[in-house]
């Protein structure tokens, strides 16, 4: 808790604010009590609060003279702390730059190169260096149209922030001596390494683990007898849990997404919509207790595919997929693997020690299904060399059979529309006004090297100015964010919406200035794909997870970068925060007939705001097009704001 004390001029009134009203012990009124006093009366304020609480004084002089001198009306109250930007009287708090700064640093993942580039761009170009490249050349023209003031005050609240949170949040690599020029291959590298760091974590739980391999730990015993048991293990296909799932689940409790389903079009008041059910016969792979169909998964060739099981403990592993129906090897891959070495080998149970080799393991194995591998449906098992030194299992050991459907990559043409924005619950407190919400996209393709196609499609729902949110409020926004005309492997999304309200010009620097900071972003992230390269291409990033997946990464490191440059100056805070990363097999399966729409999910952005996907309202699921809501939970803002997103296929 904190209690904030203050003395102002209000002309005689006594103000108390969470206690019991102050008593003035003196008259201000009383001539020999006023003069000379920069005071004539006394705020006793008693706040409540989790947080720092800053007070700015923007009170008018006393009556008869002695007080501070009034402000001109064209100046708010200012100097803030925590901006660069003044806090404007009547309007909604805001967070203060060393809390959102500080919440970003507890939950960002990887370091931003982004952000870190922007900052030493807008250094040097305050010390009047000359553009040394192409990047600084395009960078120190957007950097041109801004106030220097506020750049300096930008780059001046970056030196502040502490070390730790620092690290945590700009590349260290791009701290550079001001001398030195920020070039393509030291951003390339940067990126590069952020990129790596971020699959490593998401894939693998581990920022090294994209580079590095990892045995599991050896949990394997010596079969006496018939013994069925299957000591290697798959459990989970791209997240999906599988039927050898072990200890068995039940068929309540799988997720509808790990079924597979038959699906067909009907008439529901009045207009066309896909409605699946179930399969329970002529299943394409497993089939369940209770007779239900377990899902076999669609991979494009050249996507990648990950593993989640038991004893993947060499590093030699590959993947062998074989003719389902006579079981002949087709094919055995390469395979990534990192281990866990954290869940104990054995455990005591009813007094004896047994190994732990369930799904509670989280070995993980990632491999890229091959380009040249003809369509159809496969089994796959993972196989090891026997290192145990139990000679009964001969040369290898091998897990048990599941199926994947190889496909090919769909050459068909998607559009994203987002086509309305809700306040389902407007920020806090809502008495102090409605909000006003600074809302932006960024979205490009990837083509079929895995390469952004330029150039990137930005919407800055400049319309929505002006627009007052209030609890309940919905606005039709219909704006294509994402398209595409030639064939692509995935896309990537950034979404950002910040509540920004107060006066109109106030709004207009926020959102001006943003809009120039995102070009700066954006000229950085053109060496995305340099930095595929230097991975070794899309080839290389399918062989350690989807390209779907590895898509929300590249979104992700885009927006942690816009957001943690917008902490440092702009009285703004995120509402609304969303990654998006789909492969063209996803496109063709939210868009497609024969599939069913995905289930509800949830996740926390590492920005701190609660993404639910199809939770508040269902899916839509009409021929060639998907629609759904994602709903935006801020805690610290005590919000819920929706956006409805329409994905087609429109050729």
């Amino acid at each position: 808790m904190t209690t904030a004390r203050s003395t102002e001029e209000t002309g005689g009134n006594s103000i108390s604010r969470g206690g019991t009203p102050a008593k003035n012990p003196k008259d201000p009124k009383d001539p020999k009590e006023s003069v000379g006093r920069r005071d004539c009366c006394n705020v006793d304020i008693r706040i409540d609060s989790a947080r720092d609480v800053h007070i700015y004084n923007c009170s008018c002089a006393a009556p008869g003279g002695g007080g501070p001198a009034a402000p001109p009306e064209s100046q708010p109250c200012y100097p803030p702390v925590g901006a660069c930007l003044p806090v404007v009287p009547g309007a909604k708090h805001k967070l203060d730059r060393d809390y959102k700064l500080a919440r970003l640093a507890e939950r960002v993942k990887v370091p931003s190169a982004l952000a870190a580039g922007t900052v030493h761009l807008m250094r040097r170009f305050l010390l009047g260096k000359p553009a040394a490249n192409p990047l600084e050349a395009a960078a120190f023209a957007t950097l041109g149209q801004m106030p220097r003031d506020f750049l300096s005050c930008a780059v001046a609240a970056f030196d502040t922030v502490p070390p730790r949170q620092r690290q945590r949040l700009f590349a260290s690599s791009l701290d550079l001596d001001p001398d030195q020029p920020l070039d393509e291959a030291t951003l390339t590298a940067a990126l590069a390494e952020e990129i790596k760091q971020r699959i490593g974590i998401q894939v693998f739980d581990d920022p090294k683990a994209a580079e590095e391999e990892r045995p599991g730990r050896i949990r394997i015993y010596e079969p006496q007898g018939e013994d069925f048991f299957s000591q290697v293990r798959i459990c989970a296909i791209n997240d999906l849990r599988t039927a050898n799932f072990y200890p068995p689940l039940n068929p309540g409790d799988y997720l509808p997404d790990e079924f597979q389903h038959d699906c067909e079009l009907k008439i529901v008041d009045g207009e066309p919509q896909v409605v699946c059910q179930v399969r329970t016969t002529d299943c394409p792979g497993h089939t369940l207790s209770g007779g239900v169909c377990a899902r076999v998964l669609d991979v494009a060739q050249g996507d990648g595919v990950v593993l989640q099981g038991v004893n993947y403990f060499s590093v030699d592993a590959k993947v062998r997929f074989s003719n389902p129906q006579t079981g002949e090897t087709v094919r055995e891959v390469e395979a990534h693997v990192w281990g866990d070495v954290d869940t104990p080998v054995t455990e005591v149970v009813n007094g004896q020690t047994v190994l732990i080799n369930d799904c509670r393991v989280q070995d993980r194995l990632t491999f890229q299904v091959p380009n040249d591998l003809s369509p159809g449906r496969y089994s796959i098992q993972v196989v090891l060399p026997n290192i145990t030194g139990i000679d009964v299992f001969g040369a290898e050991l091998v897990s048990n059979v599941e199926f994947i459907n190889v496909i090919p990559a769909p050459t068909s043409r998607y559009q994203i529309v987002i086509e309305a924005i809700s306040a389902r619950k407007e920020t806090s407190p809502e008495w102090l006004g409605s909000d006003e919400v600074g809302l932006r996209t960024m979205a490009f393709p990837m083509d079929l090297m895995f390469q952004p196609i330029e150039p990137m499609q930005e919407q800055a729902f400049k319309d929505l100015r002006g627009v007052e949110f209030d609890t309940g409020t919905t606005r039709d926004i219909a704006r294509v964010v994402f398209q595409h005309d030639q064939p692509i492997l995935a896309m990537v999304m950034a979404v950002l919406g910040h509540e920004i309200d107060s006066q109109r010009a106030y709004d207009q620097e926020i959102t001006d200035w943003t809009e120039y900071f995102w070009d700066l972003i954006k000229e950085q992230a053109a060496y995305i794909g340099a930095a595929i390269v230097a991975l070794g291409g899309g080839g290389a990033l399918a062989k350690l997870g989807k390209l779907g997946a590895i898509a929300v990464l590249i979104a992700a490191g885009i927006t942690i970068g816009v957001d943690a440059i917008i902490a440092l100056w702009a009285p703004a805070d995120p509402i609304i925060f969303d990654t998006i990363g789909l492969s063209i097999t996803d496109l063709a399966w939210l868009t497609s007939a024969d599939a069913p729409p995905p289930g509800s999910s949830s996740f926390t952005t590492e920005d701190d705001i609660v993404v639910n996907v199809n939770t508040s309202i269902p899916p839509v699921k009409r021929p060639l097009e998907y629609v759904e809501v994602r709903e935006y939970v801020s805690d610290d803002q005590d919000s819920r704001y929706e956006l409805r997103y329409r994905y087609s296929r429109v050729a």
